[in-house]
């Protein structure tokens, strides 16, 4: 797969498309939070200073973040064709429902203690099983996690300034905390890129590894009966599917079929 997640990220920061009737309203912008006040004599203690610049910071955080993840998500839509073919998730489901587990990968291994040091060449990790799923997932289960477009209110735990210097504080940490927040949509959508990426990935490389040999599938058991239920619920074709066991590696060699690997150089390279 020949991209990256800081790649997208880069190409989604880049810009944003105009929100539709559907979308989300666009968040306040900061001037609606710097001219909140109710101007009285002047007497700032420095709790009272610390109480305001709190609370400025943190409404200024909420709102920035929420306008930098509004302008996010547009650029995600605006690229969503793009992103359901890099992250298709409907070949990687089985027929009997499953998600496959995410493997990771390691290269070039080393442990070292003051008495051994022990390298590795790979090593290969389950870091999530596979799961039933009534629907292949989508990217936007990733990547829109914790980009909330929701404007918080004027006030923060009732802080309002009460006179020109009060307000002064609240604006500076209104500034401050509005360009903080932004700055958290930005590494909350790159932190969801890379593990979007990873699970992708992984589940690719456990599609990979079954080929081989490396790993076994999920023990699936099925029942099913004609009728069943009582005297206040009926169900006709009932049928269950439980995961009885998970993927699990195989450590015996001599059941490997390794093959000559043709993928993506992101994709490992094959040596067994």
């Amino acid at each position: 797969m020949k991209y990256s997640a800081i790649a997208l990220f880069c190409l989604c920061v880049a810009g944003y498309a105009t929100a539709d009737d559907s979308e989300p309203s666009t968040p306040q912008g900061m001037e609606h939070y710097l001219d909140i006040s109710n101007d009285s004599k002047s007497d700032i203690t420095d709790a009272r200073a610390a109480i305001i610049r709190s609370a400025g910071h943190t409404i200024g955080f909420r709102g920035g973040k929420a306008q930098r993840a509004f302008e996010l998500v547009n650029a995600l839509n605006a690229r969503e064709s793009t992103l359901n073919a890099l992250y298709d998730f409907r070949t990687l489901v089985s027929q009997e429902g499953w998600l496959p587990p995410v493997i990771d990968e390691a290269q070039d291994v080393a442990h070292i203690t003051d008495n051994q040091i022990r390298t590795a060449s790979r090593v290969y990790q389950i870091i999530l099983p596979e799961r039933f799923v009534s629907n292949p997932p989508s990217w936007r289960r990733w990547l829109l996690a914790g980009l909330s477009t929701t404007s918080p209110s004027g006030q923060e735990g009732g802080v309002i300034p009460k006179n020109s210097d009060e307000r002064k504080i609240w604006q500076e940490a209104v500034e401050k905390g509005w360009q903080d927040g932004r700055d958290g949509a930005d590494h909350t959508l790159e932190a969801n890129f890379n593990r979007l990426t990873r699970d992708y990935r992984g589940m690719l490389l456990y599609s990979r590894l079954l080929r081989e040999g490396y790993i076994s599938r999920p023990e699936i058991t099925e029942q099913q009966q004609s009728v069943s239920g009582g005297h206040k619920k009926l169900v006709t074709g009932d049928r269950v599917r439980n995961l009885r066991r998970h993927a699990e590696f195989n450590p015996n060699k001599g059941h490997w079929k390794p093959v000559i690997n043709t993928e993506s150089h992101h994709e490992a390279r094959q040596t067994f």
